[in-house]
């Protein structure tokens, strides 16, 4: 009770409402007001609705850790010095192809240049040459600088797409990675989202097997050279373990990750967000307000 006598709770109550008679229950708030409402209005039609999309992934199980041995090869003499270092060598790993130039290369062959940046013909003589509609600050900065910009978008225009608007992240239990966009168009969100994670694990399959076949053929030649039985006994390990490796990639289904949720849309849009957008409109125009009509009212003792 010493605490509330304190505060004196009915002083504090009779100064609030004093303020808010004096300063908010008056024509210039309330004006204030409903123009704050009118221009919360006009923001939020004006506002292009996006919608959050997502996928959830989890690392697959790799080769090495199935319980699949085909005999020592040099990976097994040399295992020391090939293990990876950090548990999240995959995921840094497919981000890095995510990321690259040459998974957008392949979606742009596929047509995605097209869908994202022209009117969705597959055309390779049309999305090669989609005219880039560049803004005039940009078109005066290279003419006064000198320099050309390019007339049509290319693979790089998709990468930076792709950097831009799709965002991978794995979880603090490092288990799961989501990967996510925001945008107006569900469903092309949908399909591209399935399309660069798709993307990314074929190249990193196709990638593997390719490297297996590098070793393969160069473990043939020093097999047909080498002369000592313990080294010939490890290349003749090493080409079975990499045609196993091969004959294991060898497949549609996903190396580097697995759909836990496929790519779906929310039922709403996060953007824009209608009840903040008049919560803070109020808040502002009536701050405003009061503050004009608190100066005003005491300026001689202000100044």
């Amino acid at each position: 009770m010493n605490i509330l006598k304190k505060i004196d709770l009915k002083q504090k109550l009779l100064l609030t409402k004093s303020f808010v008679k004096e300063y908010l229950l008056v024509k210039k708030s309330i004006v204030a007001f409903g123009v704050s409402i009118v221009l919360s209005l006009l923001i939020i039609q004006i506002s292009v609705p996006k919608f959050y999309i997502s996928a959830v992934l989890r690392e697959a199980k790799p080769l090495e850790n199935q319980g699949i041995s085909i005999g020592s090869g040099a990976d097994g003499l040399f295992s020391e010095f090939l293990r990876p270092t950090g548990g999240d060598g995959d995921y840094e790993e497919m981000i890095s192809n995510m990321r690259s130039y040459i998974v957008a290369q392949r979606l742009w062959n596929k047509g995605w240049g097209s869908i994202v940046f022209g009117n969705g013909q597959l055309d390779k003589e049309y999305f090669n040459q989609i005219p880039k509609n560049h803004k005039f600050l940009d078109k005066l900065g290279a003419w006064i600088l000198g320099y050309q910009l390019h007339e049509y978008y290319s693979a790089h225009d998709l990468k930076a797409y792709i950097n831009n608007s799709v965002f991978p992240q794995k979880d603090i239990r490092d288990t799961n990675i989501t990967v996510s966009m925001l945008s107006s168009d569900k469903e092309f969100a949908i399909k591209f989202i399935e399309a660069v994670i798709l993307e990314t694990d074929s190249y990193a399959k196709e990638y593997l097997i390719a490297k297996s076949n590098e070793i393969i053929s160069a473990s043939y030649e020093q097999l047909a050279v080498s002369k000592n039985s313990a080294i010939s006994s490890a290349l003749a390990s090493t080409i079975n373990s990499e045609y196993f490796k091969i004959a294991t990639l060898n497949n549609d289904m996903p190396y580097k990750v697995y759909f836990i949720d496929p790519p779906h849309s929310s039922e709403y849009p996060v953007t824009p967000n209608i009840y903040a957008i008049l919560i803070s409109a109020i808040i502002i125009s009536l701050f405003l307000s009061s503050l004009h009509s608190f100066i005003l009212k005491n300026k001689d003792e202000i100044w």
